[in-house]
């Protein structure tokens, strides 16, 4: 049996007597019941991030979501550094390109609201990222702003349950050429995967089997084609040197 507690604005709110009377016609164990009703008073409760909810998208408060509770995430980004690695300076700098039209007064809430996401790292949630070495090397907003950001992922590496992979110019073709997307799992390993796909137009989220295999395979093949986290990490200092 699943079932399904959603949030407010979602299709539909358990209430407590609802849940309490599917339990008694049901004859639901005690300890699940529990779990579902802690379930249950935590969907009713608004999520941080709809603080924002007048400058987000349907498809980020989405994603946001689905990290929130995640235990591991796995990320491909072939050009650019995944949000959850970013400095405030590179990130500034990506979401003023991609958005051009976004207002002044919105810059810094979308920034904040970036920085925040990055909490759960400090948290222990464990996040493998593999990255083309374009992303490492193109110098987003000067060669200043990028040594600072490699940096940061070299600090984050060292301090935190993250490992970084970089897919070198050399490396072969893959499966995940010309896409990037996001795995997240959570503790419950008996739970399926998700897999957020973001593009310039669309925005996904896949739930099914067999889509989730293509993912795993995609990222699997990647992650093949990628350098060690050791030798990723020594590309990065060797990039920092030359932006010196």
């Amino acid at each position: 049996m699943v079932v399904e507690c959603h949030a407010p604005g979602g299709d539909l709110a358990v209430s407590q007597g609802v849940l309490a009377r599917t339990v008694d016609a049901l004859s639901i164990p005690a300890d699940v019941a529990s779990q579902l009703d802690t379930l249950r008073r935590k969907a009713e409760e608004p999520g941080w991030w709809q603080d924002y909810g007048d400058i987000l998208s349907e498809a980020v408060q989405m994603l946001i979501e689905l990290e929130t509770d995640a235990s591991w995430i796995r990320t491909y980004e072939g050009e650019v550094i995944p949000g959850l690695l970013q400095t405030r300076d590179y990130a500034e700098r990506v979401i003023t390109a991609v958005s051009p039209h976004i207002r002044v007064s919105d810059i810094d809430r979308y920034l904040e609201l970036r920085m925040k996401r990055q909490k759960r790292l400090r948290e222990g949630q464990r996040l493998t990222a593999i990255v083309g070495e374009a992303a490492i090397r193109q110098q987003v907003g000067g060669p200043a702003i990028l040594c600072e950001q490699l940096r940061h992922i070299t600090r984050v590496v060292r301090e935190h349950d993250v490992t970084v992979q970089i897919v070198p110019f050399t490396a072969d073709a893959h499966a995940a050429l010309g896409d990037s997307f996001v795995i997240i799992q959570w503790p419950d390993e008996a739970d399926p995967e998700a897999i957020y796909v973001d593009g310039v137009t669309s925005w996904t989220v896949h739930e099914r089997d067999g889509v989730i295999r293509s993912y795993l395979h995609a990222f699997g093949s990647v992650q093949s084609q990628a350098l060690p986290a050791r030798e990723s990490l020594d590309l990065i200092h060797d990039v920092i040197k030359d932006l010196r």
